[in-house]
């Protein structure tokens, strides 16, 4: 089983996930002629997918969707209000799926599970293959529900959302209204929740964790890097942290290997520090629940 993002970001988003057995996508946030080059890119063709699963309906997830289904009769997956809110056409072949409800794609067994967020209904996945590797993929939501945290144990690889910097979503160009919509439960995670949420999903098996969905405007790879590896460190974690970018694919990513990706052009991560044995909390930790709460009101 390999994984490889098409690229992620406020612009658009996409995963595609391979085995023996078929290949899926996951969302369809650029355009066709984009998803078509960048699977031929890895080695694919689109007329090889099995299915298409909706996390939601917001544009930089489904996109390209309709045109997609139309071109290559890809059978579509989502919940009832994404589908509602999707012009896929009346001829698309689509499925609907539930929260709690698994079902079979393209060889695959998904677990769908309702995630909090600003759609109508909105779902996260984990991906299972025929040999028993889990890939758990989680973004566009507010905060770390107990009913997706649930869902997402024993897993292989984890594509998990780290969409803004609470500081620099506090002082950064934003209107008030949409600030307070980003950081609210219903918005998107911030580096600061992404990497307890990480933590929590440590586990022996648990080799590479995909950083997803970060904004360019109130995030930076570097910035999203260190949050999480400053928890994976504190845990004496070995899993891979893999950045994505907005306008390049990632190389395919081997669960049963490690693959790290090299880090966007022209930036420096921080290197993983040593675990902190003091038991205190860090400045980021501290800081990160001063933020939230000074976000609740102007």
């Amino acid at each position: 089983m390999r994984l490889a993002v098409l690229g992620s970001g406020s612009g658009g988003n996409a995963i595609v996930v391979h085995s023996d057995e078929g290949l899926l996508l996951v969302d369809a946030g650029f355009s066709c002629r984009r998803i078509v080059c960048g699977l031929r890119d890895l080695g694919e063709e689109a007329s090889s997918l099995g299915a298409l699963l909706l996390t939601h309906e917001h544009e930089d997830h489904v996109r390209g969707a309709p045109q997609l289904v139309k071109r290559f009769g890809v059978e579509t997956c989502a919940t009832a209000g994404t589908l509602s809110r999707v012009a896929l056409g009346e001829s698309a072949k689509a499925s609907t799926i539930r929260s709690g409800e698994p079902f079979e794609a393209a060889g695959f067994e998904v677990e769908p599970f309702r995630l909090p967020h600003d759609a109508r209904e909105p779902v996260g996945f984990v991906i299972e293959d025929r040999q028993g590797r889990r890939l758990g993929v989680v973004h566009d939501l507010g905060s770390r529900s107990r009913l997706a945290w649930g869902r997402l144990r024993d897993l292989d690889a984890l594509v998990i959302e780290t969409n803004h910097d609470l500081q620099r979503l506090r002082n950064g160009p934003y209107p008030w209204y949409l600030k307070q919509r980003v950081a609210s439960r219903h918005g998107h995670l911030s580096n600061h929740d992404a990497a307890l949420g990480v933590e929590e999903l440590l586990c022996d098996r648990l080799r590479h964790v995909v950083l997803y969905h970060l904004s360019q405007t109130n995030n930076s790879p570097a910035l999203a890097y260190q949050a999480v590896a400053e928890r994976l460190d504190v845990c004496g974690s070995e899993a891979e942290i893999l950045l994505t970018r907005q306008d390049e694919a990632t190389p395919w990513i081997e669960l049963h290997g490690v693959s790290p990706l090299d880090p966007p052009k022209g930036t420096v991560l921080p290197a993983r520090r040593q675990p902190d044995r003091s038991g205190e909390p860090s400045r980021d930790e501290a800081a990160g629940g001063q933020l939230a709460l000074a976000l609740s009101y102007p």
